[in-house]
């Protein structure tokens, strides 16, 4: 098994720590685990005989395990499988086909992550159980799973989204494997093998959630306890070690909780998830009477995360903690914690709904409020309000405007950019909050200190710049507004208010909208800058940070089309830039740190996932494959094979292709499907700066499969940002001149000598490069 190290100057304070922490709190037992969820299950159960709208296919196969598991009321199995069929597409012409509804009251296949939630527990019902359940349940369930299986194999999704592609992973392994389908295991692990791929390089993309971390544990779990490939056991434990040691650097224990910036999260306030269910069941949190049927799943865990590392996350202070969750060099996260206050920022927006970028925590109970931002269109500054996702889920969804930031341990600085898409034509009021507890000792608004009281509602203007400070005990967390625009173009006001909530929160609000009648001129936005103040024993101390901060530079260069606002840190100045159309994040001071989950500066994420497979063979392929040198005044062939391929780009096999091979993202023609994150990048030594003119040998079958994402960059800056190739439709493989979007041929490329990396990431799945040529000469063609 891969084992994480440390370093030796924390190996006593470890060893010190273990037995303490190893026995601070009993395990639940996997009997009692079942027990609690056939308890829970008994709703599902009643809900059976009269479905009611919100019956959950999930929790039928959840409550039909457990049930098996505890060896009672098998009679039941019967009609919770006929249930189940009755919400299974069994249409071979509905893109649902083998999935199933969601919910009862749905019409059809809305969620077709439906299929993985339900196959969780649906494989191991087979598996464990086929030959001890009653014969004519036994019947029923059999032509479910059957066709299950063809529902797990068309439901394919990016790497990117992890807790459902390892989800699909494991179910299509544990069903194939436990139905005698070899066909269907072998696809479940070339799945996983991609997925380890891309993590290896690209982390987890949907980083620190305190709901789908859970998920993402329990597709793990079963992997490695049920699989029948060592392969995919010793892979399975790897993947579970560096979700476990991400846990472990994020967790911030005098709050009981992940700290720090986050993809995905439900609870906007607390910061509390589904990941409780798995802290519980491996002794991180105490258990609780709360549990549901789909927790069912942790009574199968076999490998439990060292008690090392509960110690780790309780001993090493201050520490910071930084990973990427994509391939973007914007996509990025740090996390600095100190024992009694953090600080985290992501380099970017997540592209959802639903993520928190910019956030502090403070010690106190688990129920207790965060800091955070959110940018508002619906005066829901505490993610209250659920809307429509889709057909099938109502969420607490905030706007996505373009997000940028950097971060130099103690000071963050964030710029929220809204871009005419970002706000909906029916939005009255549009604001950016950063939300504090109001559970503290104390607020102050520049040297004023102001006091809230509970119940009732008061409001504290701020001037330009002007900081707002909290303290609790020993840490204080202050804020200031650098800059902020209204639709106006005027600048924005900005308060510290607290509107008498239910909930123990204050919120530092920027108020963008404006007057009836008054026309939206620029795209509004708000700068915040957030610094920590850690151990400050003494009101002097206090004082002094709270002074400090509050005096420190920030300067402003702010046009309608761009800004760009660099502040003075503690440990060094922070800027960020951002300009029109606010697609692409500029370079950041700091810049962001690309290591797949690091602690101070030491990237064990990347260790822990190294030595397996496919990551072994693949850094074997790098090491012997040279960079493709492009000499003076020649022209150069390569094949697209040659590069790194990440997925979901992966290789694929034509004798019509020069050498046998090209590289794409599976689709069939006319297939709509399409990823930003699968990439073939080759690395090219230029000998002499130039500009070069660039050929791909290309096969795109129609409208829908016919364009790339081209993007040529070094390690310092992008030579060229992601832009589009559009390829035009070639049925047959053809040498075609790369041509950008906006731009007319021949269209050279300017590239300086040295190393420069060449990346094509797929637009539209189906499209194939099979060699590319290179030519400083305008007028050449490839032969």
């Amino acid at each position: 098994m891969t084992q994480l190290r440390f370093g030796r100057h924390l190996v006593a304070l470890l060893l010190s720590a273990v037995t303490v922490f190893a026995a601070e709190t009993s395990l639940p037992t996997p009997q009692e685990i079942i027990a609690n969820c056939v308890q829970a299950g008994e709703k599902t159960w009643r809900s059976v005989a009269k479905p009611p709208a919100g019956l959950s296919s999930r929790d039928l196969f959840a409550y039909a395990l457990a049930l098996c598991e505890a060896k009672t009321k098998l009679e039941r199995l019967e009609k919770i499988f006929d249930t189940a069929a009755q919400m299974h597409d069994r249409d071979p012409q509905s893109r649902g086909y083998g999935n199933f509804r969601w919910s009862w009251s749905h019409e059809g296949v809305f969620d077709f992550n439906a299929v993985d939630f339900c196959m969780q527990n649906g494989a191991l019902l087979w598996m464990r159980h086929r030959d001890t359940m009653p014969p004519a349940a036994r019947d029923k369930l059999r032509p479910i799973l059957e066709l299950a299986g063809e529902g797990l194999l068309r439901h394919r999704v990016a790497e990117s989204y992890t807790n459902i592609a390892l989800m699909n992973v494991g179910n299509l392994i544990l069903l194939g494997e436990a139905m005698d389908k070899p066909a269907l295991a072998d696809e479940g692990y070339a799945r996983l093998d991609r997925i380890c791929l891309y993590m290896a390089q690209s982390g987890t993309h949907e980083y620190c959630s305190p709901t789908y971390y859970g998920t993402d544990l329990d597709d793990l779990v079963l992997i490695e306890a049920f699989c029948q490939r060592e392969r995919g056991r010793e892979q399975a434990r790897a993947l579970l070690e560096l979700l476990w040691t991400d846990i472990t650097l994020n967790w911030f224990p005098p709050a009981q909780k992940l700290g720090g910036a986050r993809s995905r999260d439900y609870d906007y306030l607390r910061g509390i998830g589904f990941l409780d269910q798995q802290m519980m069941a491996n002794g991180w949190l105490p258990a609780t009477e709360k549990q549901r049927v789909a927790s069912i799943t942790t009574a199968f865990i076999r490998w439990r995360p060292p008690a090392r590392l509960k110690a780790l996350s309780q001993a090493k202070f201050p520490r910071l903690v930084t990973l990427v969750w994509g391939l973007e060099k914007s996509q990025s996260r740090t996390h600095y914690l100190c024992r009694d206050v953090t600080l985290s920022a992501a380099g970017a927006g997540y592209g959802g709904h639903m993520d928190l970028p910019l956030c502090a925590d403070l010690p106190g109970s688990r129920e207790g409020v965060r800091c955070y931002f959110i940018p508002d269109g619906r005066h829901d500054p505490y993610g209250k309000i659920k809307i429509r996702e889709s057909q099938a889920h109502a969420k607490t969804l905030h706007l996505q405007p373009f997000w940028t930031a950097a971060q130099r341990r103690v000071d963050a600085l964030g710029l929220a950019v809204y871009r005419d898409k970002d706000v909906p034509l029916e939005t009255q009021t549009l604001e950016s909050h950063f939300v504090m507890p109001l559970a503290v000792d104390g607020f102050w608004v520049g040297e004023r200190r102001v006091e809230f009281q509970p119940g009732t509602a008061a409001e504290f203007p701020l001037k330009a710049g002007e900081a707002v400070v909290l303290r609790k005990g020993t840490a204080a967390v202050g804020v200031r507004v650098p800059w902020a625009r209204d639709l106006a173009g005027h600048a924005a006001t900005v308060a510290l208010v607290y509107d008498a909530n239910a909930f123990g929160a204050v919120r530092l609000t920027v108020t963008h909208h404006v007057a009836q009648g008054d026309a939206a001129k620029v795209n509004a936005a708000a700068a915040f800058w957030v610094s920590i103040g850690s151990d400050l024993k003494s009101d002097g101390e206090f004082a002094n940070w709270r002074r400090q901060f509050a005096a420190a530079k920030a300067d402003v260069e702010a046009l309608p089309d761009r800004v760009r606002i660099s502040v003075a840190g503690v440990d060094g100045p922070l800027t960020v830039s951002a300009k029109a159309p606010y697609a692409t994040p500029l370079p950041t001071e700091p810049p962001q740190p690309r290591m797949v989950l690091a602690c101070d500066g030491d990237d064990v994420g990347k260790r822990l996932l190294q030595n397996i497979e496919p990551m072994k063979s693949f850094m074997a392929k790098r090491a012997a494959t040279g960079p493709i040198v492009v000499a003076a005044g020649k022209d150069v062939y390569w094949e697209a094979e040659a590069g790194e391929v990440m997925p979901p780009m992966t290789l694929g096999e034509d004798t019509k292709a020069s050498s046998g091979l090209f590289v794409w993202m599976p689709a069939r023609p006319g297939e709509r499907a399409g990823s930003s994150l699968g990439c073939a990048t080759w690395e090219l030594k230029v000998e002499k700066a130039g500009e070069y003119y660039l050929w791909g040998r290309i096969l795109t079958p129609t409208p829908e499969n016919d364009s790339f994402y081209l993007r040529v960059f070094t390690d310092a800056a992008d030579l060229i940002e992601r832009t589009t190739w559009a390829t035009g439709v070639h049925k047959q493989w053809t040498w075609t001149r790369v041509t950008l979007e906006h731009t007319k041929p021949p269209m050279p490329i300017s590239l300086p000598a040295g190393t420069v990396n060449l990346q094509f990431r797929v637009r539209e799945a189906g499209a194939k490069i099979d060699r590319l040529f290179l030519t400083p000469q305008a007028t050449a063609e490839p032969r």
